[in-house]
């Protein structure tokens, strides 16, 4: 599929590329062209992330699912420096604040986010 066949608006696609670092393109914008309700998600969600996480870099990636054949999922990655427990200190809070009371079910199967840490961390 090429970009002009997405029916993703440009200005939603420029907005998240501002957000987001995309790992295969192509890929996340034909995942967000099946997926089209988690758009709003994405686009309200760095805001709500940098709150917990404020020197991050955002990255979104289409990978398979591993327990589940032919089903892949959107990552939502969150790349920080932070010492480990007090990382997932943050998610924890993050999730019981934001993501598990203001997202669906149907953006929670389908969207998944994850702690990463640089290389040379």
């Amino acid at each position: 599929m090429t970009d002009t066949a997405v029916s993703i608006s440009p200005a939603n696609i420029e907005t998240l590329e501002q957000l987001y670092t995309f790992r295969e393109r192509t890929e996340v914008l034909e995942f967000l062209d099946k997926h089209p309700f988690l758009i709003p998600v994405l686009l309200e969600a760095p805001e709500k992330i940098r709150h917990y996480f404020p020197d991050s870099q955002l990255f979104l990636e289409v990978v398979p699912d591993p327990e589940i054949i032919d089903y892949v999922l959107l990552i939502l990655s969150i790349l920080m420096k932070l010492d480990p427990d007090d990382a997932i200190t943050r998610q924890k809070q993050m999730d019981l604040d934001w993501w598990l009371n203001n997202t669906t079910h149907e953006v929670r199967s389908q969207l998944i986010t994850l702690l990463e840490y640089p290389d040379e961390f």
